[in-house]
């Protein structure tokens, strides 16, 4: 499957090309709320604890695994993710403070004005080595618990060519793709996030404690405690002497979460919606979701057994998107290479 793979990623490449042509600038889209955006981010992470707690059996069962992580837009991830940061920021008390001195001192419309058009200003606030300690953990742990499964169905993938259903050819697939394709423009359906989940997701500055709590909003912790029982994977300590700092390459999404973190702690998002709409709206965050969904497709539409399916499904539909997340962070230097954070007490060195 290793060949089968790179050829897809290859195809993908080109794909993303002609795809952004034709799809408009998310400066235009509608004005989102912030409880709508992260709805979507829950979502997702709803199905891959669905994906966790789940093997498939037979091919119905395949089928609705790949539902579950085609179901997802590209759009609704990205503003999801980042207005989940933001919401994880907020809770810096240290940033907050640092917000709302600068405030105090420039005048709350100066500082509103400055985040709105230069999102980087306001991790450079006083505090904003602790927002940014907070959104690195965050994401590192949202990258582990989604790269753990799709370590699972990697594994599966394999483990499912020697059973009868899984090397059978699959049939229909371009309806199959085509199904899959329609499910990622329109995304997740109203009702996929469990009512129960609702008093979680709403969260108001400084009313969480992620940094001491690991299953607090925003926590390591976090999407594992909505649904209680095994974690996915341990992230309470970083091994002596690894620390984890900004990729610079991948900072405007930080940035932009700890802009609207900081428009929360001034009380200033519903009076600034179309800021917090653009803000929300990370380009290089959604054309790595876009690239993910895109290479979900051309793998799909190269393969042929049942089993590349589930290659596809945990590689594109689950990997990758765990990949954009943790690619906000990066180790020090000596480390060899970027790779998804399995462990989440990183550092900021802003610079």
């Amino acid at each position: 499957m290793r060949s089968f793979a790179a050829w897809t990623t290859t195809a993908a490449v080109a794909l993303l090309g002609v795809a952004n042509a034709q799809t408009p600038s998310n400066d235009t889209a509608a004005n989102v709320d912030l409880q709508t955006a992260v709805t979507a981010y829950a979502a997702y992470h709803n199905d891959v604890s669905e994906l966790r707690a789940t093997t498939p059996r037979d091919a119905n069962g395949l089928e609705q695994a790949l539902d579950r992580v085609a179901r997802h837009n590209r759009d609704q991830l990205t503003r999801g993710w980042i207005a989940y940061g933001a919401q994880a920021a907020a809770q810096s008390p240290a940033f907050v403070q640092g917000v709302r001195d600068a405030a105090a001192y420039y005048g709350r419309d100066a500082v509103i004005w400055a985040v709105s058009v230069d999102p980087s200003y306001a991790r450079g606030l006083r505090g904003g080595p602790e927002a940014t300690r907070i959104l690195l953990d965050s994401a590192n742990a949202d990258s582990a618990r989604i790269t753990a499964v799709a370590d699972r169905y990697q594994e599966f993938a394999y483990s499912v060519q020697r059973q009868r259903w899984g090397n059978q050819v699959a049939p229909g697939q371009p309806a199959r793709l085509q199904r899959v394709r329609s499910l990622g423009r329109e995304g997740a359906p109203a009702g996929v996030v469990p009512a129960d989940y609702a008093p979680r997701l709403t969260v108001a500055p400084l009313s969480m404690t992620p940094i001491s709590d690991p299953n607090a909003y925003g926590g390591r912790r976090f999407w594992d405690s909505l649904r209680g029982g095994e974690q996915v994977v341990e992230v309470a300590s970083t091994p002596a002497g690894r620390q984890f700092r900004v990729n610079v390459t991948r900072g405007e999404a930080l940035d932009r979460m700890a802009a609207v973190a900081a428009l929360q702690a001034l009380d200033a998002t519903e009076t600034n919606q179309s800021a917090v709409t653009r803000l929300i709206n990370d380009p290089r965050s959604r054309d790595c979701f876009e690239m993910a969904q895109l290479q979900l497709y051309q793998c799909m539409s190269a393969a042929r057994f049942r089993y590349e399916n589930a290659f596809c499904l945990g590689q594109h539909g689950l990997r990758d998107i765990g990949t954009c997340i943790g690619a906000v962070a990066q180790p020090d230097a000596g480390a060899a290479m970027m790779t998804p954070i399995p462990t989440a007490t990183g550092r900021n060195e802003r610079g």
